[in-house]
């Protein structure tokens, strides 16, 4: 604590105190004095009282589907059964169907197909060990002289073509095995089931329609829970991190508010109108239904919230991470170094090293006038306060 003491000396002296390894110029927060008729200096001070300062990021928020898939056709063909509009399903329930006749045939050829590959690659390799062992014959009479070259050559021949005959035969194999999927899967696909439980929030066909592959079928969404979107410019984005406490208020939520924290925020802005804007967004329990996917909120992400004693932000300054403000006791100035809270911008909240109803000095700032000046913080008026000054008496 240092404590600065005023003699007959001239109000706008400079008094430089010096604490251990750190320099401290006290001009930012003494007294920027105003001369009194008679010759005396005040200073404007605040009293210490006890408040509460939240510092919140505000924004219109649209409420959204926790999860929302636009469900596409995988196939072309007849819709003959389809969901309504409210439907609720359990996953792999079925929300539409096809009509399968097409993709049944087509598995049944693939799989005879597939038998005919089988048999076809069992032909060939019969063939191909039979001629392997008449070549084995023709090279043993060949050895002893009784066939000619041109004889063993074409049995080495018949030989090679046997062993293409076997690997096209493997490659038709392959094949038959990979339509035999692609068969079964379209099959599978004359039924759109549920990817999770939820809700049928569209549905864009009927009964009856023939669509075509990539057609947009419905919508359906988890609505479990409700997801709400905001906006945040560049100004603000720094402030925020995954995890603040958010609070949320809708017309349909009456006098209710939902708390609820910071879930999502995107890695990068997208520039609208030349401004950078940051999208975020926090996920709430679906209730009793008063928020539904469309409708929209209002979104209070708290950056801080902090009790204490409340002062003016301009009456607190800092050095190397530390701070430091003036009170005013026993006609001296006292310097002391405290511990802050949250800061709106006007006041901050003293958590630690000031006691309520203390005298915090308030620096004055250009054309600030000490008379009929504003209320400060927690409706604690800035007084002037007289004490003696060269050329005047108290």
């Amino acid at each position: 604590m240092k404590k600065k003491t005023f003699g007959l000396v001239a109000v706008g002296a400079i008094i430089l105190l010096s604490l251990g390894a750190w320099a401290y110029s006290s001009i930012s927060r003494s007294q920027q004095a105003a001369q009194t008729a008679n010759g005396d200096s005040e200073i404007a001070v605040v009293e210490a009282k006890p408040g509460n300062i939240s510092v919140k990021v505000e924004s219109p928020a649209m409420v959204e589907a926790f999860r929302q898939l636009e469900l596409r056709s995988r196939i072309s063909g007849t819709v003959v059964e389809t969901a309504e509009i409210g439907d609720r399903k359990s996953a792999d329930e079925v929300l539409l169907r096809f009509d399968g006749t097409e993709q049944r045939q087509q598995l049944k050829i693939a799989e005879l197909d597939l038998q005919q590959a089988e048999v076809d690659l069992r032909q060939a390799q019969t063939s191909r060990k039979k001629t392997a062992e008449e070549l084995a014959e023709k090279e043993s009479l060949f050895a002893s002289g009784s066939l000619s070259l041109s004889q063993i050559e074409a049995a080495r021949n018949a030989l090679d073509e046997s062993e293409l005959a076997v690997d096209a035969a493997r490659i038709k194999l392959e094949r038959s095995r990979l339509n035999l999927e692609m068969a079964q899967e379209n099959l599978e696909n004359t039924v759109l089931r549920a990817p999770f439980d939820g809700v049928v929030l569209r549905t864009n066909v009927s009964t009856g329609d023939l669509v075509g592959t990539g057609t947009v079928l419905m919508s359906f969404a988890d609505l479990s829970k409700l997801r709400l979107s905001a906006e945040v410019d560049e100004y603000d984005i720094g402030k925020l991190q995954l995890g603040l406490p958010v609070l949320i208020t809708a017309d349909a939520l009456g006098e209710e508010s939902l708390r609820t924290r910071l879930e999502r925020i995107s890695p990068a802005a997208e520039v609208i109108n030349n401004i950078s804007i940051f999208s975020v967004s926090a996920v709430i329990p679906s209730g009793d239904g008063a928020l539904r996917p469309g409708m929209s909120a209002d979104m209070s992400i708290i950056v801080s919230d902090d009790s204490g004693l409340l002062v003016p932000s301009r009456a607190v300054s800092s050095v190397r991470g530390r701070f430091y403000l003036d009170v005013y006791e026993n006609e001296e100035i006292v310097t002391k170094r405290v511990t802050v809270g949250a800061d709106d911008g006007n006041n901050l909240v003293v958590t630690e090293g000031l006691n309520e109803g203390e005298l915090v000095v308030v620096p004055q700032i250009e054309g600030f006038s000490l008379s009929g000046t504003a209320a400060a913080a927690g409706g604690t008026s800035i007084l002037p306060i007289n004490f003696p000054g060269s050329g005047g008496s108290r």
